[in-house]
């Protein structure tokens, strides 16, 4: 019986948001646990947002940033800090620990916390990684497969917990400290009936993701000039630069008020709720404004990908450039980022203002032909799952074929099983279209004959292993017999890996194969032989799925094509 959780998440605040569907979960699950939440010193203010939690660590690491300030320079302060923080930890007696960060330093901690159940990113006494729970295995190989991933994370650390998403979306406590937000404005800027109040956030913690202050001036402007709306610039202190620069390139400067570096999270959070609007990049000050249920406008630029990290909430606009290198690749330095310049300021201000009159997202008609754009809706699906509807009938290609696919394979196997009906796969399919049907049917008939021969390798895995297993446990174990199943499991494994590096489309499935072994630790052989015949009997069985689910996919677009074919001949 699980009583005593503890929850890490050393990052940022919008992380801390994106836990709390996960920790509700938790809380529905076992509802007489204690649930404590371990948090950067940073954001401890935003504890007090998170509800369903009983107690918080703050983990300070930022005291060390200027070695000048220490009394000695030596590490071994930093190591003193750190064992008598996880000591007092330990002695906590945790029996569940679900690890959210995936830093060798969070690791490492986890490790010394020794708490046997462990959901997350970890490690053994040798250093050597661990993933804990299918869904966090599968979290650290979606970086690699960014096209094929539909999951925003939200979904996959909740689903690590074992927890139903079904009608779950972020949310703050109702808790917070309120505060008197009426300082930070003057007489000019309290709000009167026929005035809009509408959030920028401006900067994000990475510059290159940022619209330009010149973007922000213009719809600045529009939204000024034609819809009667005040502006509140939100961020921090060193984000105060860039809110200047775009207040010196508005003309009607009285109206724009900055309050970048002046609140703390109580008031930023008063102030978010008092918005009709919110648009921002990719930041936590965007999540918190979704748990708010403040409308957003989401600017996804750079390695920002919306299907990772769009606010898990309904009703929200996002867009993204629709270019062949968005986004970008983690690790990538972009010296010419076109991305930020396809959106527009005319583009937002004419969503705000169908808005406005409407009470719904609607795709203004000079939009509808956009074709460097791609613009979604936050959705709660058929399945109660908050998704991304695209608003721009897009042809359905390769990528996008195995995406949906993917979204219904490992929904219905790394936990517990969720059957997909069919009417999920017609749903899909209907946001899209078809112009090149033979091309596309072609490409995809090459991918399952590797399929087929990525499961029969799977199957010849299964009986290597369990050679392995019979002879290591045998009384005469023949060491010769030994080298050679385990020459013929590396023959497999390069095997496996070249299929995937050749075919981006299955690589999903063949690195999410090589993270499972990444777990297999020790050095006794028949325990070794029994869990990789796990592994390969897992990639067996994902690849036969995965057939079966694109010729559902295949057999329903034949429906669609069916359909529009007689449709036309009657007209």
């Amino acid at each position: 019986m699980v009583k005593n959780i503890l929850i890490v998440s050393l990052t940022r605040m919008g992380d801390l948001i994106q836990t709390t569907p996960l920790i509700s979960g938790l809380r529905d699950k076992y509802p007489d646990a204690r649930i404590t939440l371990m948090v950067s010193s940073d954001f401890v203010d935003a504890v007090t947002l998170i509800p369903d939690i009983d107690d918080s660590v703050v983990f300070n690491l930022r005291q060390f940033k200027d070695s000048e300030q220490w009394d000695d320079e030596s590490w071994v302060k930093i190591y003193r800090y750190i064992e008598s923080e996880l000591n007092e930890i330990r002695n906590e007696s945790y029996d569940l620990l679900v690890n959210l960060s995936h830093s060798r330093l969070s690791a490492l901690m986890v490790y010394y916390l020794k708490v046997k159940n462990v959901i997350g990113f970890h490690c053994n006494g040798s250093g050597d990684r661990i993933t804990g729970h299918p869904w966090m295995q599968y979290f650290g190989t979606e970086p690699f497969n960014r096209s094929f991933n539909e999951f925003n994370l939200v979904e996959m650390f909740t689903r690590s917990a074992g927890v139903d998403l079904k009608d779950r979306e972020i949310q703050i406590s109702q808790k917070f400290i309120e505060r008197d937000v009426n300082e930070l404005f003057d007489a000019r800027v309290q709000k009167t009936k026929n005035e809009l109040v509408i959030g920028f956030q401006i900067g994000s913690s990475l510059e290159n993701r940022r619209w330009s202050t010149k973007s922000f001036a213009e719809l600045a402007d529009l939204l000024i000039e034609k819809l009667n709306a005040r502006i509140l610039l939100f961020g921090v202190a060193s984000e105060s630069k860039s809110a200047a620069d775009m207040i010196s390139l508005v003309k009607e400067k009285s109206r724009v008020v900055d309050l970048t570096g002046k609140t703390d999270i109580p008031q930023l959070t008063e102030l978010l709720s008092d918005c009709d609007y919110l648009v921002t990049n990719d930041t936590g000050t965007m999540h918190l404004a979704a748990a708010l249920k403040t409308k957003i406008i989401g600017l996804f630029f750079a390695h920002a990908h919306p299907f990772e990290t769009a606010p898990f909430s309904s009703g929200h606009l996002i867009f993204q450039a629709r270019i062949s290198c968005a986004p970008c690749s983690y690790g990538v330095h972009c010296n010419n980022i076109v991305c930020v310049d396809k959106v527009l300021p005319e583009h937002i201000f004419n969503f705000v203002e169908g808005h406005l009159e409407l009470g719904r997202w609607e795709v203004p008609s000079e939009l509808k032909n956009a074709d460097e754009l791609n613009i979604f809706e936050t959705i709660l699906s058929s399945q109660g799952i908050v998704s991304l509807r695209p608003m721009l009938k897009r042809d359905l290609s390769l990528n996008d074929l195995f995406r949906l696919a993917y979204a219904v394979l490992w929904r219905e196997t790394l936990d517990v099983e969720i059957k997909t009906d069919l009417k999920v796969v017609q749903e899909n399919l209907g946001n899209f279209s078809i112009s090149d049907y033979d091309n596309l049917l072609d490409s995809l008939s090459v991918k399952i004959k590797f399929l087929k021969e990525i499961e029969a390798l799977g199957t010849e895995g299964v009986r290597l292993c369990e050679g392995i297993v019979k002879n290591a446990s045998g009384i005469r174990a023949l060491p010769e017999k030994l080298v050679k199943f385990g020459e013929g499991i590396d023959s497999i494994d390069e095997k496996i890996e070249l299929i995937g590096m050749t075919h981006p489309e299955l690589k999903p499935i063949t690195d999410l194969f090589c993270k499972r072994k990444e777990n297999l630790i020790g050095s006794d052989i028949s325990r070794l032989g029994i869990e990789s015949r796990e592994c390969y009997s897992l990639l067996q069985k994902e690849s036969r799925r995965m057939i079966e689910v694109l010729l559902v996919h295949e057999e329903q677009l034949n429906v669609c094509l069916v359909y529009k074919t007689h449709n036309s001949i009657s007209v």
